[in-house]
């Protein structure tokens, strides 16, 4: 499995339960993943993302999920 897919798969359980490891999270927070790892929670994007390039330099790796519930879509 990539990188990119083990962020996505941690990034859809957070934002389907709020929750990883026994963690919580609370809509409206911004997580960043590293290498399926949760390395940071901040209350916006921006700091989210210093934090995961303090970690990690590298744009092409990491991963950025604002915390929110599913928006469902009715077709008529």
């Amino acid at each position: 499995m990539t990188e990119r897919e083990q962020n996505q798969q941690v990034a859809d359980a957070i934002c389907d339960g709020f929750e990883w490891r026994g963690q919580r999270f609370q809509p409206g927070q911004c997580v960043a993943l590293l290498d399926g790892e949760v390395v940071g929670v901040a209350s916006a994007l921006d700091e989210a993302c210093r934090v995961l390039r303090d970690i990690d330099a590298d744009p092409q790796r990491g991963m950025l999920v604002e915390v929110r519930r599913p928006v469902v879509e009715v077709i008529r």
